[in-house]
């Protein structure tokens, strides 16, 4: 075999490490490619058509997904709920029965207190009784004052307090009222009012509560109206004369403040006399109104809100004055 021999200085060497070169260049190419994993693609002709999945396998199929198990949360997940919520649904509701029986014994009263409104007529006689201011814990009490006509009668100074850790009392310059609010239970005391223009001083017991009583009730006065029996610096002009005000008429203040006896037989009527009740009690008329009579009557009283109450003789007719206005009042007598 005849040896070829190739310059290197020549042409034709260059050509042939080209050629070598390029042989490489498409063996290692098509090396590469057969390493990579081929991706087919199904071919789909016009007349071939994809099956659907029927109703029980798309069911199955549901149902493998529902009963696949949700993944574990986190463990930050975890931490962030303990964190938040630290109890359970059954645990909160025990805890806010467990805390609401606890308000409910803080919240325990071992009496029922019954408010009431009355009224008294002061005696500012020597050797007669004062008036009881009966108080409640946690309750506030007022006290008003009025003259004979049922005018407010001011207060002259600053009221004077015996207990201060027992009692709390609070009043409005210039007005006819003071306020006492009990601070303990079974407690006593005393207040001193001075009144304008009155020379001797209105003193009221003040009590919260008897610790010799057992009763499941205790009754306090919301509110007390003292009146006073004598004209104040603000009385009426227009006022009956002292001689007709019962004052310490027990029958006609229990009409008054509109708790008159059982046997009292209201009365219908007519007319255009508002805010008016009438009662018959034996031969005689009770009629309790804010309106103020014009006909002729035995006794009245009133209070400090304004009510009248007037006794007088049966009638079938009772002239009243309303907003300037002489009005009649008829009764249907029994």
């Amino acid at each position: 075999m005849k040896k070829i021999s190739i310059d290197p200085s020549t042409g034709e060497f260059i050509m042939t490490l080209r050629l070598l070169f390029l042989v490489l260049s498409v063996v290692l190419t098509d090396a590469r490619a057969s390493d990579k994993p081929r991706q087919w693609t199904p071919a789909h002709s016009a007349s071939s058509t994809t099956e659907e999945p029927s109703s029980s396998e798309r069911k199955n199929n549901q149902n493998s997904k529902k009963n696949k198990p949700l993944p574990l949360p986190s463990d930050a997940l975890s931490y962030a709920q303990e964190q938040a919520l630290p109890l359970s649904g059954p645990e909160i509701e025990a805890l806010s029965r467990g805390a609401d029986e606890v308000r409910r014994g803080r919240a325990y009263q071992p009496r029922t207190i019954v408010p009431r409104i009355s009224t008294l007529t002061v005696n500012l006689s020597p050797g007669a009784s004062i008036p009881i201011l009966r108080t409640a814990a946690n309750q506030t009490s007022s006290l008003t004052f009025s003259d004979s006509t049922g005018a407010p009668w001011t207060l002259g100074a600053p009221p004077l307090n015996s207990n201060h850790k027992g009692f709390q009392v609070s009043y409005i310059p210039r007005s006819a009222l003071i306020a006492v609010q009990a601070l303990s239970r079974y407690d006593t005391g005393n207040i001193t009012v001075y009144l304008e223009g009155l020379h001797v001083p209105v003193v009221i017991h003040l009590t919260s509560g008897s610790p010799q009583s057992r009763a499941q009730t205790q009754i306090m006065d919301s509110r007390l109206d003292l009146r006073i029996p004598q004209r104040g610096p603000n009385a009426k002009p227009s006022a009956p004369p002292d001689s007709q005000i019962a004052l310490y008429n027990n029958l006609l203040q229990a009409f008054l403040d509109g708790v008159p006896p059982l046997d009292a037989k209201p009365l219908r009527t007519r007319g255009q006399v508002p805010s008016t009740t009438v009662w018959q009690w034996g031969e005689h008329l009770y009629i309790r109104t804010q309106s103020d009579i014009r006909d002729e009557f035995e006794q009245t009283l009133s209070s400090l809100d304004g009510t009248h109450l007037w006794k007088l003789p049966l009638t079938p007719t009772v002239h009243f004055s309303v907003m300037g206005k002489t009005e009649p009042l008829i009764i249907e007598l029994e």
